[in-house]
């Protein structure tokens, strides 16, 4: 039986390209975070009061079909590399909350929906991977690469971004959230372009070989 591979980070951190690498040399399946194909991405950004529930649930949702795809990549073939899960997708619920681009009823919609889809997931990640960057350099790589999408995002959003996350990841790993057991977080120094992979792939390898034993 093969593993899930849990990649999370900022917006800008590298995700993809570390996902389609550890993909590459593991042989595992990448699957990619479904924002490039989402109809409700430009709305969004263009009116989030407006739009921040529908795109969160939408974002939710296919998070858990891609979720369900790693699954069976992991129960039939070797594995999948998993570009943000479900828990990612709660920090960003959470930002919009605080924002008040949800309301509290949408809110508790949310996390009936979340709740009900977290309890359906039969197969856990073995590894998280964090690409542990600073808001300034994701900021950074998300105005070099220029989205028309991401033209209003800026440093203050990214700065809470990352304030929530680490919270998530202390949740993780005290034991405290539903998908700490049995997984391992490795938490790698990604705020120099050019990073070489090879080091992430072999000490994903080796955490990988450890949690089989």
């Amino acid at each position: 039986m093969g593993a899930i591979v849990w990649v999370e980070g900022l917006i800008g951190a590298g995700k993809t390209t570390l996902t389609q690498a550890l993909a590459k040399t593991l042989g595992y399946r990448e699957i990619l975070e479904p924002v490039c194909d989402n109809g409700y991405l430009p709305l969004f950004y263009a009116d989030p009061k407006r739009w921040a529930f529908p795109f969160q649930m939408e974002m939710l949702y296919r998070r858990w079909e891609l979720h369900q795809l790693a699954t069976f990549e992991a129960m039939t073939g070797d594995g999948a590399i998993l570009d943000r899960g479900m828990p990612g997708d709660m920090v960003f619920a959470e930002m919009h909350r605080e924002a008040g681009n949800i309301h509290e009823l949408e809110w508790k919609t949310y996390l009936r929906m979340y709740r009900s889809l977290m309890a359906r997931v039969t197969e856990l990640p073995r590894i998280l991977v964090y690409l542990d960057v600073s808001p300034e350099i994701a900021f950074s790589r998300v105005r070099r690469r220029g989205r028309e999408s991401e033209v209003g995002m800026t440093l203050d959003y990214l700065q809470k971004l990352q304030i929530k996350y680490h919270r998530l990841l202390e949740r993780i790993e005290s034991g405290q959230h539903e998908w700490a057991t049995g997984i391992r977080v490795q938490r790698v120094d990604w705020n120099y372009d050019g990073v070489v992979v090879e080091p992430v792939v072999r000490d994903v390898r080796q955490a990988l070989s450890a949690s089989v034993m």
